[in-house]
């Protein structure tokens, strides 16, 4: 898959998912997650499908975009801001990896937009990596150079949202297989359950930034999904420039 897709494409596959080639990485009852290896370019693609009943998709679009929200939320992410370089504004992230792993970090482009097409309205983020002269990388911390996103949200129809976010990431080095295991088993869901507090808080913290949003640990995953992710880890470890 070459990315960026066009917006027109992104609709198809948020609409009739194509999934040849992809294979089955984690789940929750609202997220599927697809991961694909691509060796040529010692990359790795995700996509992840999202069906949000309780969360509308102008305010997930507006917690994607809140870098001092996330600071928040993301209990992953150390430190995040808004950076500049000349004319061009991007947002540097330094994300916590876990099992004694060294934290990576990011400079990237951030572009948004919205579009009515046929009787829909979709919310877009694109995110590229590049690089800002003013913040060089740090020692520890591993600099991700290459990698890009795209998110496309929708209304369900009703109260909720659907979505489809592809991502795209070289993560410059071997990969602990013990990492993709705790990612799948507890990692995406996790992830999924902060984000979800986050959206449904996120009015209250507009109005009162000392809103208190509760914490998502490994014993908040409900045995359902870690029987899955458990299953699912044991599929395919093939060609992930393991350790």
């Amino acid at each position: 898959m070459e990315l960026p897709l066009s917006i027109e494409e992104l609709i198809h596959e948020l609409d009739e998912p194509n999934l040849n080639g992809w294979k089955l990485f984690a789940q929750t009852s609202d997220v599927k997650v697809y991961r694909k290896i691509d060796d040529e370019n010692k990359g790795i693609q995700y996509k992840c499908y999202s069906h949000i009943p309780d969360v509308t998709p102008d305010i997930f679009y507006k917690v994607a975009l809140d870098v001092d929200y996330r600071l928040v939320w993301d209990k992953y992410l150390k430190e995040g801001k808004i950076i500049n370089d000349g004319e061009k504004e991007g947002v540097y992230w330094e994300m916590i990896m876990p099992l004694f792993i060294d934290n990576r970090d990011y400079t990237f482009t951030q572009k948004h937009d919205e579009y009515d097409i046929g009787n829909r309205h979709f919310y877009y983020v694109r995110t590229h990596c590049e690089p800002f002269t003013n913040v060089p990388p740090r020692k520890k911390i591993v600099r991700i150079e290459n990698c890009q996103s795209q998110t496309l949200l929708c209304s369900d129809g009703a109260k909720g949202l659907r979505s489809i976010f592809i991502y795209y990431e070289d993560p410059r080095g071997s990969i602990p297989k013990a990492l993709w295991t705790w990612a799948a088993k507890f990692g995406v869901p996790i992830y999924a359950k902060l984000t979800h507090n986050a959206c449904l808080a996120y009015p209250n913290w507009i109005k009162d930034k000392q809103t208190k949003l509760p914490d998502v640990t490994e014993n908040d995953i409900d045995s359902s999904a870690e029987s899955a992710a458990a299953i699912l880890t044991t599929n395919d470890y093939d060609n992930i420039h393991e350790k």
